[in-house]
């Protein structure tokens, strides 16, 4: 299938808003974001011939912004992580560098998504970013829900393991199992 030109701005115009705010709560910047929008509509164009309908456009732009804007996480994460190495190795073990306190949390909440594989990761996002259901998310990333459930629960069970009460809130949900 082939856009066309006005297909293709009808899409924009309708879709990009959306799909900005869904990168920018995975990003956090807005720079980003629309970068992210604008890839996602380059993959969009790409890859026409392979969307098959089973889903609305949105759904089908929804999932490439996310996977974009995930992997662009991941990438910044690697990067600045990179950077922490090579700074630990120039200054030595004897120096120490304080921790930033204010972010010291969200940066170890990162690297736990980080360390979870793509699905995952997605299921996290999806429920405690975007608040979708099990049903939305299951869809969304194209697993079951007890799959989808299990995979939330095998996260924070190793997350509240890692961080102890930073992820309390995140447990108190009635959805989740103990």
């Amino acid at each position: 299938m082939e856009l066309t030109d006005a297909e293709l701005t009808a899409l924009y115009d309708r879709y990009a808003h959306v799909l900005f705010h869904r990168c920018r709560s995975i990003l956090r910047n807005d720079e980003e974001a629309w970068d992210a929008v604008q890839e996602t509509f380059a993959r969009v164009v790409k890859n026409a011939d392979t969307f098959r309908q089973q889903s609305s456009a949105l759904t089908w732009m929804y999932k490439i912004s996310t996977n974009y804007s995930l992997n662009q996480l991941r990438n910044r994460n690697t990067r600045a992580r990179s950077h922490r190495d090579r700074r630990d190795r120039i200054v030595g073990p004897e120096v120490s560098v304080p921790p930033e306190e204010a972010t010291e949390d969200h940066q170890r909440i990162l690297g736990l998504l980080d360390d979870a594989d793509p699905q995952t990761r997605a299921c996290i996002v999806h429920t405690y970013f975007d608040d979708c259901t099990r049903e939305e998310t299951a869809r969304l990333v194209g697993l079951s829900v007890p799959t989808v459930r299990k995979r939330i629960n095998t996260f924070l069970v190793r997350a509240r393991r890692q961080l102890g009460v930073a992820v309390a809130l995140l447990a108190s949900s009635p959805w989740i199992l103990p």
